[in-house]
């Protein structure tokens, strides 16, 4: 009975959730300072590497050269301990290498009043538009066992180099674990929407897990202030 008023419960504080980014808004990597001191700068250089400096860590450098991946760049980033980083819109899996904006980074706050350092994703170099679903994008301590989301339908726009099989993908995250349960033909420079069960269904991730909503090319992704992916989902 306990388990049943759990599901009960759990599905009657469903919510309703909209994310949307375009050109160059996803979010690859959020950080939080998480040191004593006071932040200098915080830089992502194209090709290069990220570099933070602060008064209690001093000059961390990550060279892309040495952390080859986005996953590798955020363990990187959490052992030192100054800073608390997460994956957020992308895979571990992908390249840091021409992955991020270039320049320097300043805080902005969530809607909690979180302070945060957003590397986002550079997506005509990357060629990616993607938007994580999951119950918590910040770092207020939600524990995601608990919770669970579901994708209900995605809508697109990006002028693509070479539209192919394959190139709208969806991916179930379980900690460090990606995998993927949809592939399908991506559509160039056409608002697109991808639903299921004529938008009466919904791809439901276990619990605990996030749902990440993928729009590739492996040739180019023009820049444009049309650009979007907008995921429509549920949290529960």
């Amino acid at each position: 009975m306990g388990g049943m008023n759990f599901a009960v419960t759990r599905a009657a504080l469903a919510a309703g959730k909209v994310g949307q980014v375009g050109t160059n808004t996803p979010v690859a990597i959020r950080m939080r300072y998480i040191g004593s001191g006071t932040i200098t700068s915080v830089t992502i250089v194209t090709g290069t590497g990220l570099t933070n400096i602060t008064s209690d860590g001093g000059t961390d450098a990550y060279t892309f050269a040495t952390y080859t991946t986005v996953g590798a760049l955020v363990d990187a980033i959490n052992a030192d301990g100054i800073f608390e980083a997460k994956v957020l819109d992308s895979l571990r899996s992908y390249a840091s290498d021409d992955q991020f904006v270039d320049g320097a980074i300043t805080a902005s706050s969530l809607a909690d009043g979180q302070s945060v350092y957003d590397i986002s994703v550079d997506t005509s170099e990357a060629k990616y538009f993607a938007y994580r679903l999951t119950a918590n994008r910040g770092f207020d301590g939600i524990k995601r066992g608990g919770h669970r989301v579901h994708l209900q339908e995605a809508v697109y726009y990006a002028t693509l180099g070479a539209a192919a099989a394959d190139s709208f993908q969806v991916y179930e995250i379980n900690g460090t674990v990606e995998t993927k349960i949809l592939g399908e033909l991506s559509v160039s420079a056409t608002e697109t929407t991808k639903n299921f069960a004529s938008g009466e269904g919904r791809l439901s991730a276990n619990d605990g897990n996030d749902l990440v909503v993928i729009l590739k090319d492996g040739t180019s992704i023009a820049d444009g202030t049309e650009n979007l992916l907008q995921v429509v989902g549920v949290y529960e």
